[in-house]
């Protein structure tokens, strides 16, 4: 089974690595049950209360599901779970902040390629609405950087690729906390003529077009954020 004895320093913590590790190395297979709470309190010499702390940790983060009256079961694998664990919470760092923008600087041209490739004339009417949005929100700081991003998710919506869009939900949880401060540094027109050059592209189905006008803008964005004495935006306030 993998699992030992643990010792006093951190016991939660101990159990639930060890648990994680039995997990994702595949020593627990999906749908496998789990052994009972009993059983792994004398495996870990902990108490009842530490293994249900930990089976509660566990559920949480989604690796496992309990099945009222009958125990814990390892959970099938969800590359959209596993994303969403790596989410960081709370405000992103500097070098958070910077690496958020490198992520894009390669992510976003290819994906906005694929996605002007494989668009539909509804997927194309909703990148239409976003920038529409935008565009109309001159005066409305929080509803221009929510279109913003909007419009990215529905490019990413548009690849067909569930790896892709998974990845896209990833850094626009944490890139909807700092958008509206991007917005409010650089200002609207540099967003705007950058999604316009894509709109019209992707009008226009021409795909490399589209990844162009992307990939400039990431650039512009990233080098002026470089150039600068830079702080990461802060986390806007929780409502």
């Amino acid at each position: 089974m993998g699992l030992r004895p643990v010792t006093r320093n951190s016991v939660s913590d101990q159990v639930i690595a060890q648990m994680k590790e039995n997990i994702e190395n595949g020593i627990w297979k999906p749908e496998e049950r789990l052994p009972g709470e009993l059983q792994l309190c004398e495996i870990f010499g902990t108490s009842r209360v530490t293994v249900r702390n930990a089976l509660q940790k566990l559920s949480g983060e989604g690796l496992i599901e309990t099945r009222v009256g009958d125990g814990s079961y390892v959970r099938r694998y969800s590359l959209s779970d596993a994303m969403a664990r790596m989410n960081i919470p709370g405000s992103l760092t500097e070098q958070e902040f910077l690496e958020l923008l490198e992520f894009r600087c390669v992510m976003e041209g290819p994906l906005c390629e694929l996605a002007v490739r494989r668009m539909t004339a509804e997927d194309l009417n909703r990148l239409c609405q976003s920038y529409d949005i935008m565009a109309a929100s001159s005066q409305d700081e929080e509803a221009f950087a929510a279109a913003d991003v909007s419009f990215h998710t529905t490019l990413a919506s548009c690849c067909g690729n569930q790896i892709l869009q998974s990845a896209y939900r990833m850094i626009c949880t944490n890139l909807s906390r700092v958008m509206q401060d991007i917005v409010h540094r650089r200002g609207k027109a540099s967003g705007l003529k950058y999604h316009k050059a894509i709109l019209d592209a992707a009008k226009a189905h021409d795909a490399q077009g589209a990844r162009a006008a992307m990939e400039q803008h990431m650039r512009e964005m990233a080098e002026e954020y470089k150039a600068e004495e830079f702080t990461a935006p802060p986390s806007p306030p929780s409502s």
